[in-house]
């Protein structure tokens, strides 16, 4: 095995451990507080934590996928990463301040007032959604230096969860420590980064932040209709639907989040790498994507049957009953896990590494447009699946097109 494959491997193997790590939370998060508090609390507490990572989309901003490529094309340039670096994350806290004013104001007008513990905590979650730097730490290729941060503050995160929400037994505590996961990691990755010497000073620049700003307006439209298909599916379902499908819907996401997890690593180094050839070698990198979709397509399919096969006793263990609705939307969360996989291959690694922002905002506005139609129009409690697929399937069948024009263009 060469040195760059070997390289390659162990990379892979390191995110996929951060994932795992990144993931279990989530879902460890959903079964002590499911079999806590209850169904109906829990939705309670699923529509806090999936409004505040909605509110994540916005103020993240597609500077997660912007900043990855950008500090790819830049690496031989310290001084303009170190630049990129400090502006992204100087334009996410301004963006966090006005995200929590609108969203606090309409909360505290839509919200019973009795709920402000779980409005503080979502707050605290979106400051350090927006200070958090790991999407720099995927750049380099730091993979082993990802996996320590994400596993030891999961661990804690874990370790508090176990401690404290059992005993409490309150909404408060356990998205209290939802908040506390998220600062936590922010903070640990920033002091790591400076101790290994991979951050520098560098000057905020207001027009920079403008330029910024704009050049990643077409990814953050797309990233936050992406969302809506998630979290925002799930803070939406908050605003109309009983707490207790709102908890079975968060519980299947949290599933097939945890089966997404799989397939993070091939995506996100395998963004960094199309990223690279794309502004080189276009044709090369549709190539690598090519590869890339056989690898997806049998990892997201493994990982589907295994979700599938499990869900009635997921519901069971976690809400102390075979839910039929839990286990009926698991199982087409379940389902749609290789559709998204190709989705994201397809449209935001591939359009975006080619530059093609615009054509994938677009993309996922219809993809919206179509979850919204099958969440509103499906007379079942189990609309939320299907809205699922069909906006999957959606942004699988419209960027594969585009991906098919695209390369028949380079050809010519």
């Amino acid at each position: 095995m060469s040195t760059d494959r070997a390289s390659t491997v162990r990379k892979l193997i390191e995110l996929a451990m951060t994932h795992v790590a990144t993931f279990a939370f989530p879902l460890v998060f959903a079964v002590i507080c499911g079999r806590t508090l209850g169904i109906h609390d829990y939705g309670i507490v699923s529509f806090y934590a999936a409004l505040a990572a909605f509110l994540g989309m916005v103020i993240e901003f597609g500077f997660d996928w912007y900043g990855i490529r950008e500090v790819a094309r830049h690496q031989k340039d310290p001084a303009s990463v170190h630049r990129i670096l400090w502006n992204i994350t100087a334009a996410k806290l301004l963006l966090c301040a006005g995200v929590m004013g609108v969203a606090g104001g309409a909360l505290w007008q839509l919200r019973a007032h009795a709920e402000w513990p779980l409005m503080l905590a979502s707050s605290a979650y979106l400051v350090g959604f927006a200070f958090d730097a790991g999407w720099y730490v995927r750049a380099l290729e730091q993979t082993r230096l990802l996996l320590f941060i994400t596993s030891g503050v999961r661990l804690i995160g874990i370790a508090v969860l176990l401690t404290v929400v059992p005993r409490v037994a309150t909404m408060e505590s356990a998205l209290g420590v939802y908040a506390l996961v998220s600062l936590l990691t922010s903070g640990v990755t920033w002091f790591f980064l400076a101790r290994h010497g991979l951050v520098r000073r560098a000057p905020i620049e207001g027009r920079y932040i403008g330029e910024l700003l704009r050049s990643s307006s077409a990814i953050v439209f797309g990233n936050v209709n992406g969302a809506m298909l998630t979290n925002g599916g799930i803070a939406l379902l908050g605003l109309h639907a009983d707490p207790a499908t709102v908890g079975a819907a968060n519980l299947a996401l949290r599933v097939r989040m945890a089966g997404q997890a799989v397939m993070l690593p091939v995506q996100q180094l395998g963004f960094v790498r199309i990223s690279g050839l794309a502004s080189r070698t276009p044709l090369a990198a549709m190539a690598l994507g090519s590869r890339l979709m056989v690898v997806t397509l049998a990892i997201g399919t493994l990982v589907s049957v295994v979700c599938m096969a499990t869900a009635p006793l997921i519901a069971r263990y976690v809400f102390k009953a075979e839910v039929p609705l839990a286990v009926m939307l698991i199982l087409l969360l379940a389902f749609s896990i290789p559709l998204q996989g190709m989705a994201s291959l397809f449209g935001m690694q591939s359009l975006i590494a080619l530059g093609q922002e615009r054509r994938y905002a677009l993309i996922q506005l219809a993809a919206t447009l179509a979850f919204c139609t099958c969440l509103f129009l499906i007379d079942q409690a189990s609309a939320y699946g299907w809205a699922i697929i069909g906006a999957e399937t959606t942004v699988l069948l419209l960027s594969a097109a585009v991906l098919i024009r695209l390369r028949g263009g380079m050809r010519a």
